[in-house]
């Protein structure tokens, strides 16, 4: 998300359209108040600020920010200094309150609900996020205009959002192919061994980008190469490269079978520099998430010219077009994503 809001304030600005980023203090894992290209306003958003993508702490924390979001937002209308405001998932209903208070906040508001993940997870899980689906529900009906960032989610935004679908607009989130190459070393394949020292020799190599969450898929990922490696089914000198870090990160490092714990690489997250050598250096981009709303890493893969192994889910299906520029499986499905890998 962090990098779609940086991407549509690039080109705005670059259209003459100022841009203010209301958000809470920069993490760790988070875009840096030098990395967004017009003014930074942030609000505290509570608790340690440590494991904020967590359903406990998105459940206690995220509606108070949205309410302290949507003051902030308030008084920047009342003073004339902004025209409109685009609110990214929950943020929407603190500003959505405030003109539900007071109708001379003109400013419209726009709410893109991004992966809509409370909406589409299953188990304890999805009952833990219960009262997050009610509170995106009620962001959405205060919204002027909601956001599918994909034909391919149109449907599903207002089926699990509980509006009138007359009132989604379809905006595709994009990526700067001029960045990317002003970002990819003329030596990416050392950088990206020098970053992979066991990269050194691997062929093919496989990769994944993302945060490490349980909805990504990544197990599926480990499961189906472990399944091929153990069949013989792959190359001798096989790697898999996951750039990324989150709360399933030491999951997946318990989940490695020692037959293949020399094969797979998880270097945490990895800088700009490092993420396109990546991008250069592997054979094989492997998207196997669960859900998702636009896949940003997944058009990266594509504009490095990677071939592309995905799940049909979220907005996926607008980029991959199965059997052409990569293929796609259902979501979950180890043993097709097994064939799949094997196939490329």
């Amino acid at each position: 998300m962090e990098r779609a809001v940086y991407l549509l304030a690039k080109h705005l600005q670059g259209r003459g359209v100022e841009t203010v980023l209301v958000t809470r203090p920069p993490t760790r894992e988070g875009m840096r108040e030098g990395d967004f290209p017009g003014e930074v306003v942030t609000v505290p958003y509570g608790g340690s600020g440590r494991g904020h993508g967590r359903v406990l702490s998105r459940t206690l924390h995220y509606p108070p920010f949205s309410a302290r979001v949507g003051e902030t937002v308030a008084r920047m209308v009342r003073a004339g200094a902004v025209d409109v405001v685009d609110a990214q998932g929950l943020t929407a209903l603190g500003y959505g309150r405030q003109r539900r208070r007071d109708a001379g906040l003109r400013a419209p508001l726009v709410m893109n609900p991004q992966g809509l993940e409370e909406h589409k997870t299953r188990g304890l899980k999805r009952l833990a996020l219960a009262r997050l689906r009610t509170l995106s529900r009620e962001a959405a009906r205060l919204a002027d205009r909601v956001v599918a960032t994909d034909e391919a989610t149109r449907a599903e935004v207002p089926r699990h959002l509980g509006i009138d679908p007359s009132r989604v607009v379809v905006l595709p989130n994009g990526i700067d192919l001029d960045e990317i190459a002003a970002a990819t070393p003329p030596d990416a394949r050392a950088v990206a061994e020098d970053a992979v020292p066991g990269l050194r020799g691997a062929e093919p190599v496989f990769l994944s980008v993302g945060r490490l969450e349980a909805y990504k898929g990544f197990e599926d990922a480990l499961d189906a190469l472990g399944t091929l490696h153990a069949a013989g089914r792959l190359p001798p000198r096989w790697a898999w490269v996951l750039a990324g870090e989150g709360p399933a990160a030491t999951r997946l490092r318990r989940a490695l079978p020692p037959a293949v714990r020399a094969r797979v690489h998880l270097p945490g997250r990895v800088d700009e520099r490092v993420l396109h050598a990546l991008y250069e250096r592997a054979d094989v981009f492997v998207h196997p998430t669960r859900y998702e709303g636009s896949s940003l890493v997944t058009l990266e893969a594509m504009a490095h010219g990677r071939a592309v192994v995905a799940t049909r889910a979220g907005g996926i299906p607008d980029k991959v077009t199965d059997g052409l520029t990569g293929r796609l499986v259902a979501p979950g499905d180890r043993d097709a994503l097994a064939g799949a890998l094997e196939e490329v």
